[in-house]
């Protein structure tokens, strides 16, 4: 009897234009693509968190965009950073109760980056929540995580697309990518020269490893949104969301052979 191919599916970074993996995984979804595991940093990984804790992609929409994950933030009142990441513990506790990646129903792993050591840390069981804060923790943005005697920053700085903890553990591997760079882009202040320097840091290594996925997915038209877009966030929803509609029409899944 011949078994189904287990998949995995690996989220980027991107801030507001995460939005895009739900609306992608949306479409999986809708077309029986069973997920076997996930690898995520960054907004990748909080997504992740909640597709792998069974929340449908319509009902994480919904929560992170009622949820104050932002308004929760407090100042960091230090010279490393502007605001706490840490401070949203709190919000995101109400969906994560349990607090551990054991008690998930799909195996996740969550990248994030050791500053001191400048090595990737990947953390797959334990707690949970610390881990998804250190993943998302963009540097100068929000101060650093301090967990199991690492100080921790966003997982995307050394590897924005982490494949490698699926490699041993899945047979196909779908990559998400939702950081392209627009290439229209003007300098207006501080704020928007470090999102693009940021941006063109972590991207620049993805594209040169595109061709280590089973499937690599990236829409068209997020590249026009910010970081911190999240007002945004069903309009990137639905650009995934069709841009993987339209893929699929076409025959992208063929390439999973998963039939």
């Amino acid at each position: 009897m011949k078994t189904s191919p287990k998949i995995g599916l690996v989220l980027s970074g991107g801030g507001a234009r995460g939005f895009a993996h739900l609306g992608m995984i949306k479409a999986l979804q809708e077309n029986n693509v069973e997920i076997s595991a996930v690898s995520g940093t960054s907004a990748g990984a909080l997504i992740g968190a909640f597709f792998c804790q069974g929340y449908s992609p319509d009902e994480t929409l919904e929560i992170i965009e009622k949820t104050s994950l932002i308004s929760s933030l407090r100042p960091s009142f230090n010279r490393r950073s502007l605001l706490k990441i840490e401070s949203a513990y709190k919000e995101l506790i109400k969906y994560f109760t349990h607090d551990s990646f054991d008690k998930l129903t799909i195996p996740l792993y969550v990248t994030a980056t050791d500053i001191v050591k400048a090595e990737q840390v990947i953390f797959n069981s334990g707690p949970l929540i610390k881990p998804l804060l250190a993943s998302s923790s963009i540097p100068v943005v929000f101060d650093p995580i301090v967990f199991n005697g690492k100080t921790l920053i966003d997982g995307g700085i050394m590897d924005n697309l982490p494949h490698l903890p699926l490699k041993e553990v899945c047979d196909k591997i779908i990559g998400m990518h939702s950081n392209p760079l627009s290439s229209d882009y003007h300098l207006t202040n501080w704020k928007s020269l470090i999102e693009r320097s940021l941006m063109m840091t972590v991207t620049q290594n993805v594209y040169s490893k595109s061709d280590q996925f089973d499937l690599f997915l990236e829409p068209g038209g997020i590249g026009v949104f910010k970081v911190f877009d999240f007002k945004s966030a069903r309009k990137i929803f639905n650009l995934g969301y069709q841009y993987l509609k339209e893929e699929i029409s076409k025959g992208v899944l063929d390439k999973l052979k998963i039939q």
